[in-house]
């Protein structure tokens, strides 16, 4: 099979910078202690294809559409690119008038929007096979009538007749039962021994804030249970790390404060509280027989660089945590990991050294446990494969 691909590095850069700032931009799930790389290798094991901003699984099919109908406009390819921003414009409306009341993508910003559904799924696309070439949006706009044919799968559903015909028309989110089918097909295709592969079978879907939650976790094939086990004990360690990180910054800031009560005080309170819960847990069960070299062996199979310093971070923290038996709260090793481990990825923005970015800080900074896009990403569009008719 042969590929087109065009280069288009000023978009791709555009794009790719939009997205670290929608993830930087949730505050509590920011990556102060330089995490993200293995939250993300298991993410797209568990779940390839997706990202922590998407919505619904039926943009997987908009975008496509919209694309060929504006690839099918025989002006320039700046009036096809024109035509493309339109549709998806009209596609906001057209998903509210449908009456789909939330994961609108655009349905504040409308006319203003800036992040398209085809920036949030484009990646995604490739993944799955649904587009067969590796370029940008403004490459694909720009093929010529006989390079359009190869660039979506040919299994994609036809366009609806009347798929954003007018600016009154109507759309929904809901899968027909012929497209639930192919992006099946396409998952067991792309990915066929990924966990979101596994889950896209089901005739039900489940309803848990963790993965690793899941009732039917038990039946699931050796390989997946693996994966999902590492990503519970990571998610679970490294939240006492983030948590410790928290609550010494709100230490050191109303350290600074000269009034004796103040919202830092509080802070420190409550970290403290949230830190001690944390330790109560049993992190023996969970952290003795972990076997990291597993993981970080797994990490390696995906596009996410785990770097020496990160692997040494986590194999000291998790050490640390099993010497204490999760009780960090006044450990001084603890307190230096976490500290020197900030002070290396910041440099002279560093919290602990800079207080000028110790009062910029908002109080919170990846004080979630790692959910890798399962809720509400993934288990919205495994409802929505469900709910196909």
């Amino acid at each position: 099979m042969s590929f087109l691909a065009w280069i288009d590095f000023d978009q791709a850069d555009r794009d790719r910078t939009r997205r670290i700032m929608d993830l930087f931009g949730q505050e509590d799930s920011r990556d102060e202690l330089g995490l993200g790389s293995v939250r993300d290798a298991l993410a797209d094991l568990m779940f390839p294809g997706t990202s922590t901003i998407q919505t619904r699984l039926r943009y997987m099919l908009f975008v496509p559409w919209i694309y060929k109908m504006a690839g099918a406009h025989k002006g320039t390819a700046a009036a096809r690119r024109d035509l493309a921003r339109a549709l998806e414009i009209r596609l906001i409306d057209a998903l509210l008038r449908g009456g789909e009341a939330q994961n609108v993508i655009g349905s504040a910003a409308k006319e203003k929007l800036k992040r398209l559904p085809s920036d949030v799924y484009w990646a995604g696309l490739l993944t799955l096979g649904l587009r067969r070439f590796q370029g940008s949006r403004n490459a694909c706009l720009e093929a010529t009538p006989g390079e359009a044919a190869a660039l979506w799968s040919a299994g994609l559903p036809p366009t609806p007749e009347d798929f954003l015909a007018a600016p009154g028309g109507a759309v929904n989110f809901t899968l027909t039962v012929e497209e639930a089918g192919f992006l099946r097909d396409r998952l067991a295709h792309a990915a066929p021994n990924s966990l979101i592969t596994l889950l896209s079978r089901q005739t039900s879907a489940a309803d848990c804030d963790m993965i690793w939650l899941h009732p039917a976790r038990a039946d699931w094939p050796a390989n997946i249970q693996a994966i999902v086990g590492h990503a519970e004990r990571f998610s679970c360690l490294m939240h006492g790390a983030s948590l410790l990180y928290n609550l010494m910054l709100s230490e050191k800031a109303a350290g600074a404060q000269a009034m004796e009560k103040s919202s830092w005080h509080d802070r420190v309170e409550t970290y403290t509280a949230r830190l001690q819960t944390w330790a109560s847990e049993n992190k023996e069960t969970l952290m003795g027989d972990w076997d990291l070299a597993d993981l970080w062996q797994r990490s390696s199979e995906t596009i996410h660089d785990v770097r020496s310093p990160s692997r040494s971070f986590i194999e000291a923290w998790r050490d640390i945590v099993l010497q204490t038996r999760g009780d960090v709260l006044s450990h001084a090793g603890a307190r230096n990991l976490v500290r020197a481990r900030e002070t290396r990825l910041k440099g002279g923005k560093s919290r602990f050294t800079n207080d000028g970015a110790l009062m910029r800080w908002s109080g919170a900074s990846g004080t979630a446990p790692l959910g890798y896009r399962w809720k509400p990403v993934v288990s919205n569009h495994v409802k929505d494969l469900v709910d196909a008719r």
